[in-house]
């Protein structure tokens, strides 16, 4: 695996042990009636997004960085393509994300339910209902959202990085366990699609399915 995919793998599941167990009541969350307004602001604007392509920058917690195509469709569906001399791509088909590396012709498979990108691919996006929001703050022209949840001694968190004036979605940056971060930047979203069914198709070959928890 390269360092690339062993970046994202990390932060996949760091997030997921983090995140898988969300169900935390509405009432566990103080948030001020003007954070409240953001946050279905904010919701709003996720469940704008039914079908769109972008650009992604990724950067590691190593400082690696890779850059490619994203191809999102609601609910459950996205891909993303990198760029070479990367050979990797990210595909989620609904149900499962998978991690494949190409040259390798190897497929890591976690159940989407598992990972953090449940939250933003949600058929309806409610991150009030769907995860602990532990912060929500407006500074020079971007808003955060912070999911946070322990499970066990796994502990990390989920950021989303919102324009304060159009409420696009521009970056969500997963910090683990020891405090290292994995961001993904996004830029250039536009409406398309339908796209054609093997956008989000995984490749089979070499598939290792991974079951969080069990």
């Amino acid at each position: 695996m390269t360092l690339r995919a062993a970046s994202f793998r990390a932060a996949l599941v760091s997030a997921a042990l983090a995140i898988s167990a969300i169900a935390a009541p509405a009432h566990a969350q103080s948030l001020t009636p003007e954070q409240q307004e953001t946050l279905l602001k904010a919701n709003s604007s996720l469940n704008d997004l039914q079908q769109v392509v972008g650009n992604f920058v990724q950067v590691g917690p190593d400082g690696s960085r890779a850059e490619g195509t994203f191809y999102l469709q609601r609910p459950g569906k996205l891909r993303f393509e990198y760029d070479a001399p990367s050979n990797l791509q990210i595909i989620s088909d609904g149900f499962w994300v998978a991690i494949q590396d190409r040259k390798l012709k190897t497929t890591e498979k976690y159940p989407l339910a598992t990972t953090p990108l449940k939250l933003i691919l949600a058929r309806e996006v409610d991150l009030a209902r769907d995860a602990f929001i532990r912060d929500i703050n407006t500074q020079e022209g971007f808003v955060t959202v912070t999911l946070q949840e322990r499970a066990g001694e796994a502990e990390g968190s989920l950021i989303l990085i919102f324009d304060s004036e159009t409420f696009d979605l521009r970056q969500w940056t997963v910090t683990d366990a020891q405090g290292l971060d994995t961001s993904i930047a996004l830029s250039d979203l536009a409406a398309s699609g339908p796209f054609e069914r093997k956008t989000f198709r995984i490749n089979e070959l070499g598939t290792i399915e991974v079951n969080q928890g069990n």
